[in-house]
């Protein structure tokens, strides 16, 4: 959240268990408009290659959001 403060472009990636707080932290800080892509709870804890398909399934979503065309 630091770097979209400063003007980076940014995605958060939170489980979907988080998402709400991750919502609720960026409004606190002024970033209601932070993109946020949600993946499969847990994160930690699972396999490298449970991570990597949860990553592969956002990839696409996380590019569009920093390049504007997502959708």
């Amino acid at each position: 959240m630091k770097l979209e403060g400063a003007g980076i472009p940014t995605v958060l990636v939170a489980t979907g268990e988080l998402r709400l707080l991750a919502d609720q932290t960026a409004a606190d800080l002024g970033l209601a408009g932070l993109r946020i892509v949600s993946v499969e709870h847990p994160i930690g804890g699972v396999s490298e290659a449970a991570i990597l398909d949860r990553a592969d399934a956002v990839v696409d979503e996380v590019l569009g959001l920093l390049t504007g065309m997502a959708g």
